[in-house]
Parts: C-alpha cells; sequence; structure tokens
C-alpha cells in the first residue's frame, strides 16, 4: 500500500515549492489577510446595539466573546485534543488539531501546551511557536490527524501514534481510498517541545496502512491503550494472530451502508511499536443505529474513540477481578444527528466476549452522551493516582462563519473531567422509566425493595475547581424556598462583574412536581441565557433564543436528558448544578453525571448578570434551592500570554488545491 503514494512524489515536490505555512515551505505566494483595518461603518461600542459587523476588520473582537479560564489555542482554529499525557515530572501534556492563522480547518498540525494542574498552562516554543508536529512527508502532507501517547515507546521516549493523512477523497460520506489514512509514530526526547518522525518505508512509517476490511468511511484516530483486562481475556485462547505485546490500539471507522467500527490492534511483541496485528472489530453498530433517546445515534462512522476500565475510585487496572469494574467505549459519531454539526460525543458500557477465532467483541450493555452541547472529539488518558481524565473540543456556534475572521480564532476545550463509575444506592423501583433501555444500568437488591443504578460519572477534576474558587471572590447565597411568590426571574444579591464566573446550587423537586426552575446567566434586560430544568421531561433545557442582539449566531435551544433517581424513603429528589461561565462558554455539569456545553455571545458589555428561575411553582409545588454560590473572577488560564495572541490571517489561494491539499482561510 506504500506503493500509491510514491506516485504523488511529482505533485508533492510542487506542493513543496508552493505556499504552504510549515517550517521550511516557502510563504511569500500565500496571500496576507490579516488586515486588522475596518470599513467606516463598523462600531465596536458594546452599550448600544450592534451595526454591521462583518464592516470590522480581522480579529477585532479577539477578546470580545474569548474565554480566559481554560485550555484554548493561541489564535486561528483548533479542534480535537490529542497528544494527551501526564510527563515524567508529573505535568500534563496536551495536543490539539491546530491551524495556526486560518480560522476554518484545514492541513492541520499538532499544537500543544504542559500543565502541572489542568487549569494553568503554558505554550510549548511560546504563542507564536506552540506547532509541534505538522505536515511534512509524503504520508502526512495533508495533515497530522489525531494520535495518542504510548509514554514508553521508541528508545524508550513518548511516542505519538498518529493519523497521517496523504492525498484522495477523505470523509465519511465520501469514498474514501486505502491509503488516505495511514498511522504513524513519532517520539520526543524532550518531553513533548518537539517530536521526531521515523522514516519514510518498510519497516518505518506508516507503521498501520492496510485496511482491515474494505468500503470504509474512515480509518483514523488510533487510540493506544494497556489492558490488563484483555490480556487475561486473550490468554488462554487460541488466537487468530500470533501477537503478544502488552499495547493494544484501536482505529475508528465504519463500512458504507453498514454502520461504524472500531478496529482493535495489538501491539506484536512488548517494546518493539512498528509491527501491530489486527485482531478484528472490537465495536460494531448498525448504519445510524440508536440504543434509545438516552443514547444519541451511533451514525455511520465512529472518530475520536478510546478505551477505559473504571471503577467508583476512578481507572480500574485490574484483569477482571475488581467486581465494581465497568468496561468503558467512548467515541464520537458522524451523520446520526440532525445538527449540532452532525456529531454525537458518546459512551457505552460494554461486555467483553472471546470470539471462537480468538479476537474479542465488546457488546454494549448500556450506552449514553458525554456532552449533549456544542462538543466532541473527546480524548481521555491515565493520570496517576488511579485517574482517568477526559478533555473535548467545543466549537463556537457560527456554523456559516460570519463573524469567524473578525474573531481570528475558534474552538476551545472543555474543563479537563474525572471518570468514574457512578453508583446509587437505595433508589426506588416506581423511579419513573428506570427499567428502560437507556444509559445505566439496574440491579435488584436482595431483598427486592431497592435497586442500585450503575452509569458513567463525570466531574471536573478538583485542581480546576479549587483554582477557580481560590482566586474568584466567593459569594454565598441565602438558601431560597420558589414558591408562589416566586418571580419568573430573581438576580442574585450579588452578582458578577464580568462574563467569567461558576454557579453552584442544589434544586429539591418534589416527587411528583410539574414546577421547573434553574439559572439565568450572562444577563442583562436585552439578553440573556435561560438554563432550565423539567423534572416532568427530565430535560435539562438551554435557552438561547435572546442570548445575543447579534442574529448570526446561532440560538437553537439545546437539550440534555437528566434523570432524577427516586431514593426510598425519600420525599424529593435533588439535582445539583453546577454552570462555568467562561466568555462565551456555558459548561454545564448536573449530579456528575450529565454535561452540557455551549455557546452564547451577548453583545452589550453590561449583559453579565445571573439569577435564579422559576416556573409552575407554587404554595403545594414548592422548589428548594441551596448551597448556593457564586465564583466571580475564575483564573487567567495563561498567565504567561499577552492578552491579544492574534498573529493576523492567511488565504491558501488555489494552488493548495491544485495539489490535492486542503485548502483553507
Amino acid at each position: 500500500m506504500i506503493a500509491p503514494l510514491l506516485k504523488t512524489l511529482p505533485f508533492l515536490a510542487a506542493a513543496y515549492a508552493a505556499e504552504l505555512d510549515l517550517p521550511n515551505f516557502s510563504a511569500l505566494n500565500r496571500r496576507q489577510d490579516n488586515s486588522t483595518s475596518s470599513s467606516a461603518g463598523c462600531s465596536l461600542d458594546q452599550t448600544v446595539a450592534p451595526g454591521n459587523l462583518t464592516l470590522c476588520g480581522n480579529a477585532t473582537l479577539f477578546t470580545t466573546f474569548r474565554p480566559k479560564a481554560r485550555f484554548i489555542a493561541p489564535e486561528g482554529w483548533m479542534n480535537d485534543p490529542m497528544g494527551l499525557y501526564q510527563r515524567a515530572d508529573g505535568s500534563i501534556h496536551a495536543g490539539y488539531q491546530s491551524h495556526p492563522k486560518h480560522i476554518q480547518w484545514g492541513n492541520i498540525s499538532q499544537g500543544a501546551a504542559y500543565s502541572s494542574d489542568f487549569t494553568s498552562w503554558t505554550d510549548f516554543n511560546g504563542s507564536e511557536g506552540y506547532k509541534t508536529i505538522w505536515p511534512s512527508q509524503i504520508y502526512d502532507i495533508r495533515g497530522v490527524f489525531d494520535g495518542s501517547i504510548i509514554k514508553e515507546g521508541i528508545d524508550g521516549y513518548p511516542t505519538i501514534l498518529y493519523t497521517s493523512t496523504s492525498f484522495g477523497p477523505l470523509g465519511a460520506t465520501l469514498n474514501e481510498a486505502e491509503g488516505t489514512e495511514t498511522q504513524s509514530l513519532a517520539y520526543t526526547t524532550d518531553d513533548g517541545a518537539s517530536w521526531i518522525k521515523l522514516g519514510y518505508g518498510a519497516g518505518q512509517n506508516p507503521v498501520i496502512y492496510e485496511w482491515p476490511e474494505t468500503n470504509l468511511t474512515g480509518f483514523r484516530d488510533p487510540y493506544v491503550f494497556q489492558s490488563p483486562r484483555l490480556e487475561a481475556l486473550l490468554a488462554n485462547t487460541t488466537s487468530i494472530t500470533n501477537a503478544t505485546g502488552d499495547h493494544f490500539a484501536t482505529i475508528s471507522g465504519g463500512v458504507h451502508g453498514d454502520g461504524a467500527r472500531l478496529f482493535l490492534y495489538r501491539q506484536h511483541t512488548t517494546g518493539e511499536f512498528i509491527k501491530w496485528t489486527y485482531l478484528g472489530p472490537l465495536v460494531t453498530t448498525g448504519y445510524k443505529e440508536s440504543y434509545g433517546e438516552w443514547s444519541g445515534n451511533y451514525g455511520i462512522n465512529f472518530e475520536t474513540a478510546g478505551v477505559t476500565r473504571l471503577n467508583p475510585a476512578g481507572a480500574a487496572w485490574d484483569n477482571g477481578s475488581d467486581t465494581t469494574a465497568v468496561d468503558f467505549v467512548t467515541f464520537g459519531t458522524e451523520q446520526g444527528r440532525a445538527d449540532h454539526q452532525n456529531h454525537w460525543p458518546l459512551w457505552a458500557a460494554v461486555d467483553y466476549e472471546v470470539r471462537d477465532n480468538g479476537s474479542i467483541e465488546a457488546v454494549i450493555a448500556y450506552s449514553g452522551v458525554q456532552d449533549w452541547g456544542r462538543s466532541y472529539a473527546y480524548a481521555s488518558f491515565p493520570v496517576e493516582g488511579y485517574r482517568q481524565v477526559s478533555v473535548g473540543w467545543i466549537y463556537e456556534d457560527d456554523d456559516n462563519v460570519i463573524l469567524a475572521k473578525q474573531f481570528g480564532y475558534q474552538g476551545a476545550f472543555t474543563l479537563f473531567r474525572d471518570l468514574f463509575v457512578k453508583v446509587v444506592e437505595n433508589v426506588s423501583p416506581s423511579t419513573p422509566g428506570l427499567f428502560e433501555q437507556a444509559s445505566w444500568s439496574t440491579k435488584n437488591s436482595t431483598d427486592g425493595m431497592s435497586v442500585t443504578v450503575t452509569t458513567l460519572g463525570q466531574r471536573v477534576v478538583p485542581e480546576t475547581l479549587a483554582a477557580y474558587k481560590g482566586n474568584s471572590t466567593v459569594s454565598t447565597l441565602a438558601p431560597v424556598m420558589l414558591n408562589e411568590s416566586a418571580a419568573a426571574y430573581t438576580p442574585f444579591s450579588s452578582q458578577p462583574t464580568d462574563r467569567f464566573y461558576a454557579l453552584t446550587g442544589s434544586f429539591e423537586f418534589g416527587l411528583n412536581t410539574t414546577a421547573k426552575a434553574g439559572f439565568r446567566v450572562l444577563a442583562s434586560e436585552e439578553e440573556y441565557t435561560d438554563i432550565w430544568f423539567d423534572p416532568a421531561s427530565e430535560n435539562l433545557t438551554v435557552v438561547r433564543t435572546a442570548s445575543s442582539l447579534i442574529k448570526s449566531f446561532g440560538n437553537d435551544t439545546e437539550l440534555a436528558k437528566v434523570k432524577l433517581y427516586e431514593i426510598v424513603g425519600a420525599e424529593s429528589k435533588t439535582l445539583n448544578l453546577t454552570v462555568f461561565v467562561d466568555g462565551s462558554v456555558i459548561e454545564i455539569y448536573a449530579n456528575d453525571e450529565v454535561a452540557l456545553s455551549t455557546r452564547a455571545y451577548p453583545w452589550l458589555a453590561n449583559s453579565t448578570g445571573a439569577g435564579l428561575l422559576a416556573d409552575g411553582t407554587t404554595a403545594g409545588d414548592v422548589v428548594g434551592v441551596s448551597g448556593l454560590e457564586l465564583w466571580d473572577g475564575l483564573v487567567d488560564a495563561w498567565p504567561a500570554r499577552p492578552a491579544n495572541t492574534s498573529q493576523g490571517l492567511v488565504w491558501d489561494g488555489p494552488t493548495a488545491a491544485m495539489y490535492g491539499l486542503f485548502s483553507g482561510r
């Protein structure tokens, strides 16, 4: 399969002489698109309604809506997390898909930064030289796609297995050819500041290039992991291969017309990283199959999948002996959703079964959504202390790219989250919908009087919570009983001073309530975003119809399903709700289980307020709210960066497309 790539060498030589923004490439012919000048009609006055902001120059809105308290590229386009690992000194290396000086996806590179606490970050090589791996070889000339880390890889150094992309159609709905997406290795001798790719050819890169099946919709995003559980299952089988390595890898994809697939590989020999042996499809789902309304849709193609084993404390590294542990697969899906860029970020609890031929099948036991909003491409990685930490990409809500040039950047990460098995005991069997096919499992107690519920838990890492609270002005607000006299909106007695804050509170609902309650954020008289929970429908919604006076941004209502498990003997059920507001990002967590990340872009400078919402409360249907806190200020996650890190924009022009490369702005 390497031979077809050789045919592209003449085109590659021409591309090298063309206009790519890569080290050692000539950029003289690229068209600079970095003017920050604005037309006469541009007004940035945020005390009045906005004018025509498309008349404003590039990056003139760079700081207006930009998050400050999370992981975000210095400028330009960013998407998926990649290359996540804990370095030798205990700090975290986080890579991301990066297209510098562009506001749309293109010939992608890895940007990277490091942190000691998941919260305060430093760019590798500064905020102007943050790319650490980029397209430079024939096999990856169109992009360094997602990859994951072998901590002790080539010569004992951290090594990334990434998707290297070459020429030809690429995408789940296109007729992709074998060899367009391959898997390659690079290693770092300085713990992530720079990377060395293997050479090109037999016994070198790409190390995985043949498709395991025909007619694939994709073949990317390798996830390398160790699994005593899988090793134990395969130890006493007659395998179709003689692979015995202690690393496994999945590659995400699908088969045209037949649904998504997660392909499982095994390192052939421990300590040797060139040869990977295909074991079979680990996960197989039907074409646009859905497990149910609590579980999204599996679409036609998997992306960014990962494999982990968890218990109630976090990561589980047992061989199957831990009776509290659950095996999970996480994955993004394509073309199974009518909105949100056709993507779902999902997870599934699985039961492993050994096939007759000695391969492994993961049978879905129950399945859920990792985040119901505008986020995708979650990746997780092990951290010392038996932790498995996950992070995803939050995309903008400017799908028509109306104001992307005025921003000068696109995208950010979610907050980093600890994953664990959430166990809820003593649940009443009369809880509505408890036994339907959904995102949890149930087990009857020995006396038959109650049920134990198990699901995937997720919560913001404690390092970030401590930093946010410790660097904020904290207001503890009095408990509130929302009853017949409750106003539809009650502003808090203490108000945020800007668009960087967190709210937390516990809402107590009656078992048969018809009342709704929640938070309003980023509020003024003319702009506001409402976060509601309706126990009757089990819907957590973010109503954005009044979020912004700028009409080009998306304002559809976001929706997540939330089950409030009724506890035996209790007369109410509890929703613990935490909301993080970070510039345009609104990131919501419910009961350490459900997450919803979205965007709001209020224009007016005074659209910062927050308070309580109530609807349908009466003297006999009261919602109690306690534990209310406002953290105002959060942190500056990038203390070494200047306030404005824009570097201008460029346009690749027609030459890139002529040579089969991705063109972009």
